[in-house]
Order: structure tokens, then C-alpha cells, then sequence
């Protein structure tokens, strides 16, 4: 009677003869194949058990009717159970007769060889080592996140600090710079600078110094006052009022022995001087009695006064004044002084004061002409 119970309804021991039977089936085909190709020697006819006559005087064995599985419904029946033989290289069954040679090359299987628990190469072991190596990269991983994170605590903390005292510090700068605005005295406007109140016109540089260029020579001036000739120089000029035609403001003047004949413009200071001969404001007019003053450069815009320095006492100096009449100096002498001898510009010096930078191209001094009025037309 077939056994049709499933599968998993089967015992272990029912399942182990299961499969004992699917093997020797392939055994048997196995052999039977290489005996159909030559490839299996004969052995002897060996009377197989059930093929024993049994003992008569023997005690008959009860019958055993094994119940058979559905999957063994086409296998021959049982003989006697089989056993592995593990000691060789390949199984064997109890009844197998003598190993036959084989025919080709023979493999072989290492043996399996137990690895006792606890050894270097068990699998216990390899595991304790990985989980252990494990946990050490996680502690690792967790030191250094704490540490970057400590790292970035520590720049803010540091960042926040620096703030502060840059906070700090320009709050006490600006406490320091309103003190010193609350202690400045309020200056008093300054009076009305005349630079030739300290220095005589037509001053520069000499422009071998200054590569050709026209510069004032704050040099001459005193310090205290420096900061206000500057401003003074360097501010927008007003043109003063032109005289009128009647004036008797000197226009025009003529130095025949040198070559002179230039206009004269009302103011001496440094851009009045770059048009031509200045007429310093407050001096004398052509023929009222008082010293005209009138500067011109020497080495630049012109170099109007280049040859100032020879005339000799007797050369005549003409002067036009805007009404028409014509005065003529005669020279009476010649001095070189230093730029703040502002004496020269004194009202009775002379009837006529010409002056200019000295020497040519040094400029470190003055040249002064004086002339006396010889006749008026």
C-alpha cells in the first residue's frame, strides 16, 4: 500500500530512506551504464541476502509490511539498509563489492576536517573578531563626529568673542574721538592772508628740482602759516576788479635795455603771475609819489625777468598807466636779498621796485631793482 501522505507530514527517518533509495536507483543506472559501455569489470556472482537459505531450525521473524511514499511508488524493493562507508575517499555501500578501477583519472576530494570551537579558524571566532573590529570603527566614527562638532562649538565661541571686543573697541574709539571733539577749542576764522606780509612774490621751485614743472616753494614761507598760504594757493582765485580806463593803474611796461614790453595786472600771487608782470595790491601808481611794486618769474611762464639782473643804474623802465600817460623810471641800483626781506616793499624805498627769483634756474634768492620817477608824458 503507497504511503500519500505530503511531504512535510514525513518523519526524518522516513525522508533518510526516501532519499537512500533515490541514490542507490542512480547507483544502479550508473553501473549499468558502464557496463553497457565496457567500462565495468564482471565481479563474481556474490548470493545476495535474500537469496540465503534461511536456518531452518530458526525462530521465523515476524513480517513487516513498510508503508511506501507516493515517491517510491517505481523503485525496485529495499534489500538490506545501506550505510556510508566515510573513511574512503568515495562513499560506499555495505554490499558493494571491491572497488573497481577507474578508468580515467581518478579526483580527489580533501577530507573535511573538523575545526574545533574556540580555534583561530572557526567561525565563532571570526565573528567575536569582526563585531569587535566593528564596535571599534563605530567608536571611532562617534570620536570623530564629537570632535568636529567640538571644533566647529569652539571657532563660534571664538568668532562670538572676537565680535565682542571689536564691538567694544569701536565703542570706546568713538567715546575717545567725542572727548577729543568736546576738548578742540572752536577756531576763530582766520583774518585775510597776504603772502607778502611774509614772503616777497614770484617764489617757486627751481624746475631743475622739479622736472620742468611750476611748483610753489612752501619753503619760504613759516610754518605757522604754511597750512594757509596752501589753502590760500590751491583755492579757487576771484579775479579783482579790472581798473577802469581813467586808473591811473599801471597797464604796460617797457624795459628797452633787456628787451621787456608786458602787460601788468592788477595782484602778485601765483596764478596772477602766470599771465605776466603782477602789481602788488596797495603799492604805489605811476607817478603818486609812492613805491609801485611789480614782480615777474624769471625761469617760467615766460621768464618775463630772465635778464633783470643786468640792468645797470641810468637803464630806463617805461610804465603805461590805463588813463594813457606815460612815466619813465631811471634805474638807481640793484640788490640781492633773501625772500623774506619784505622791507623793499616799504611805501618810500623807492619810486618803482622790480623784483624776480635769483639766481637763474636756483631760485633760492631775490633779485631787487629800484628806480627813481625821472619823467611823466
Amino acid at each position: 500500500m503507497r504511503d500519500r501522505r505530503p511531504v512535510d507530514e514525513l518523519s526524518i527517518e522516513e525522508l533518510e530512506r526516501i532519499l537512500v533509495i533515490r541514490k542507490r536507483e542512480a547507483r544502479q543506472q550508473r553501473l549499468r551504464r558502464y557496463e553497457t559501455q565496457g567500462r565495468r569489470v564482471a565481479m563474481p556472482d556474490v548470493p545476495l541476502p535474500s537469496e540465503i537459505q534461511p536456518d531452518e531450525d530458526a525462530e521465523p521473524e515476524p513480517e513487516i509490511v513498510p508503508q511506501q511514499h507516493e515517491a517510491a511508488a517505481e523503485v525496485e524493493p529495499l534489500e538490506l539498509p545501506v550505510t556510508y562507508d566515510i573513511t574512503d575517499d568515495v562513499p560506499r555501500f555495505e554490499d558493494d563489492p571491491d572497488p573497481e578501477p577507474e578508468p580515467l583519472v581518478r579526483r580527489t576530494r580533501r577530507k573535511p576536517q573538523a575545526v574545533p570551537l574556540g580555534s583561530p579558524d572557526s567561525g565563532e571566532v571570526r565573528a567575536r573578531r569582526r563585531s569587535a573590529f566593528d564596535r571599534v570603527l563605530m567608536a571611532v566614527e562617534v570620536v570623530g563626529v564629537l570632535g568636529i562638532l567640538v571644533v566647529i562649538g569652539i571657532g563660534v565661541y571664538l568668532v562670538l568673542i572676537e565680535n565682542n571686543k571689536i564691538d567694544e573697541l569701536q565703542q570706546k574709539s568713538a567715546e575717545i574721538q567725542q572727548g577729543a571733539e568736546a576738548m578742540r577749542p572752536t577756531p576763530s576764522p582766520a583774518p585775510d592772508l597776504r603772502v607778502s606780509s611774509y614772503v616777497l612774490p614770484s617764489g617757486h621751485y627751481s624746475p631743475d628740482e622739479t622736472n620742468g614743472v611750476a611748483v610753489f616753494n612752501y619753503d619760504e614761507v613759516p610754518e605757522s602759516v604754511r597750512p594757509a598760504v596752501a589753502a590760500q594757493i590751491n583755492a579757487p582765485q576771484s579775479a579783482l576788479p579790472t581798473p577802469s580806463a581813467n586808473s591811473p593803474a599801471p597797464a604796460q611796461i617797457e624795459i628797452p635795455a633787456i628787451g621787456v614790453n608786458a602787460s601788468v595786472y592788477q595782484g602778485d600771487d601765483w596764478y596772477t603771475l602766470q599771465k605776466g608782470v603782477g602789481h602788488l595790491p596797495g603799492s604805489g601808481s605811476p607817478g603818486d609819489g609812492q613805491n609801485m611794486v611789480l614782480s615777474a618769474h624769471n625761469d617760467i611762464f615766460g621768464e618775463l625777468f630772465r635778464y633783470l639782473e643786468n640792468l645797470e643804474p641810468g637803464d630806463e623802465i617805461i610804465i603805461t598807466s590805463r588813463n594813457g600817460q606815460r612815466y619813465t623810471y631811471t634805474v638807481r641800483e640793484k640788490q640781492i636779498v633773501d625772500p623774506d626781506d619784505v622791507w623793499v616793499l616799504g611805501g618810500d624805498v623807492a619810486d618803482i621796485t622790480l623784483i624776480t627769483c635769483h639766481p637763474y634756474r636756483v631760485d633760492n634768492k631775490r633779485m631787487i631793482v629800484f628806480g627813481e620817477l625821472s619823467s611823466a608824458s
